[in-house]
């Protein structure tokens, strides 16, 4: 492989990571079969992670409108993924809540998702683990970096 000297290389090789990283992505959200769309599983998703959340901090975190968010709510919420509670801070709003049956489908997403992947690695080669644990390295301190 040769050494990346010039912006054009750098940006050709950020070309094949986006195109890698959005196949990866495609194909562990196919096995992770948790019957939600891509949109729902990021928002309960983000719910779980960081929950509860009100409307609100859900649109600003996931990047969409208010109404976007309150819609993806109430999909989660009638499938009993999530549930309401009137928010202690601010009595005219409420907070979200992943529900114990949501814990379980996020889990279970997790869980098919690592396996997937896991058997995929498993393929490989040792020095080729190496290098794939290097680049994930790498991957990670750019993500902070460009926090």
């Amino acid at each position: 492989m040769s050494t990346l000297t010039n912006t054009t290389t750098a940006t050709e090789l950020a070309v094949r990571l986006r195109r890698t990283v959005v196949r990866l992505s495609r194909r562990l959200r196919r096995h992770a079969a948790s019957g939600l769309s891509p949109s729902l599983e990021s928002a309960l998703g983000l719910i779980g992670r960081r929950g509860p959340l009100t409307p609100s901090e859900l649109a600003d975190i996931e990047d969409v409108k208010r109404p976007t968010a309150t819609r993806l709510i109430a999909i989660l919420e009638r499938r009993n993924l999530v549930e309401r509670a009137a928010d202690p801070c601010d009595g005219r709003s409420h907070r979200v809540a992943v529900t114990h049956a949501g814990r379980a489908l996020l889990a279970d997403s997790r869980t098919r998702r690592d396996a997937y992947l896991g058997r995929a690695l498993s393929a490989l080669e040792p020095d080729e683990l190496a290098a794939l644990d290097r680049a994930l390295g790498l991957l990670e301190r750019l993500i902070e970096d460009s926090r």
